[in-house]
């Protein structure tokens, strides 16, 4: 059996609508690369925020407008030192997910979200 999965998410042509990029929806998941190209000429604010699913749902902020320079390309998690784990529990009731989102309408941006799913072992 294999213990991960190694995947990724890419998204094309995002801008200042909240967008979910990964869920953890039967395993816990971490979170290798955040790679976010701009594309436009001009910067962009780059947000990204945590879901939580829970009793208490709670959204938190991981990345509050990042500025990402035109054109440009950046592993945000790497840049920032972020290491990031979504959890996914049926007892309690806990589901993690991440979106992100720029900072106005015209702020258009690419990313591709790769990460490690985590299997469970057999009992």
């Amino acid at each position: 059996m294999v213990f991960v999965d190694y995947l990724s998410n890419p998204f094309a042509n995002l801008s200042n609508i909240a967008t979910e990029i990964i869920a953890a929806t039967s395993n816990v998941i971490q979170v290798n690369s955040l790679i976010v190209c701009n594309r436009g000429a001009q910067d962009i604010r780059f947000n990204l925020q945590k879901v939580r699913v829970a009793a208490i749902p709670t959204q938190i902020f991981y990345v509050n407008e990042f500025i990402i320079k035109g054109y440009k390309s950046i592993d945000v998690l790497k840049e920032l030192g972020l290491n990031i784990f979504l959890e996914y529990s049926v007892i309690p009731s806990v589901s993690d997910s991440l979106v992100c989102f720029s900072g106005g309408y015209s702020q258009k941006f690419d990313c591709e979200v790769t990460y490690t799913r985590l299997n469970e072992t057999p009992i």
